[in-house]
């Protein structure tokens, strides 16, 4: 996989989120947790700072999905965050905290921790559970990696990836998800530029009709690449 280097700028990022990386990371790197972007930032990743499209919309959250192979590790991230860090809890859920009252960050855990129960908890108030469908697909898959101005490196979802999570999202919580459909219109709409050296060396296979579709043909990559991080989990795969 390839190292893209990027920068806030490009982002649309502010440079001050740079402290809160850094925080995030010693908490990380502290108790040998492996994490990745997810959600919108890692969508601006590919389309604004690598592609250089301008995003539809802005986003103050920052979503990671972290490596957890028990409970107790993902509650002791947390307090380390919280307490040596300068974290804040957010009341409203329990795997959210803030960053200075003006960045929100989700830390989704998946891994063994989702073993048994099917449904993560955590302790404290309102949203305490989650379920985690495709998120060790699709780190099993294998991720491309950022530097973020040449200061904090990280994984971050593919498009079939991000796609896919945000269809399974929608599937779950279609009365407050609509902009997941808005979001992965954008993406089909520019994936076949975004993709094009991978589709002409990939998937010649759909060009035999003279009246070439390329949304259709950016559709059935897109799907094809969906296909194989479902298939390395067969409930996930007869989900979607």
């Amino acid at each position: 996989m390839s190292i893209y280097k990027i920068s806030f700028k490009q982002l649309q990022q502010q440079p001050v989120i740079s402290e809160m990386l850094t925080a995030l990371e010693n908490g990380l790197h502290k108790y040998n947790i492996d994490f990745y972007l997810v959600g919108a930032v890692a969508r601006d990743v590919w389309m604004t700072a690598i592609n250089d499209i301008p995003p539809s919309r802005v986003t103050g959250d920052i979503d990671f999905a972290v490596f957890i192979n028990d409970k107790n590790t993902y509650a002791d991230l947390r307090e380390y965050l919280i307490n040596v860090e300068g974290f804040i809890p957010y009341k409203g859920n329990g795997f959210v905290l803030k960053w200075k009252n003006f960045v929100q960050i989700d830390l989704m855990p998946f891994g063994e921790i989702e073993a048994k129960p099917s449904n993560i908890t955590v302790e404290g108030t309102a949203l305490t559970s989650l379920n985690m469908p495709g998120f060790k697909e699709i780190y099993d898959s294998g991720l491309p990696e950022a530097e973020l101005e040449e200061k904090h490196r990280f994984k971050f979802c593919t498009l079939p990836s991000i796609v896919l999570l945000k269809l399974i999202a929608f599937q779950e919580r279609p009365e407050i998800r609509r902009d997941d459909i808005k979001d992965n219109s954008k993406i089909l709409k520019h994936f076949f530029d975004m993709y094009a050296d991978e589709i002409y060396e990939n998937h010649s296979d759909l060009f035999g009709d003279k009246d070439i579709n390329l949304h259709w043909i950016a559709a059935r990559v897109l799907g094809r690449d969906m296909g194989k991080i479902a298939l390395l989990n067969e409930a996930l795969f007869l989900r979607t």
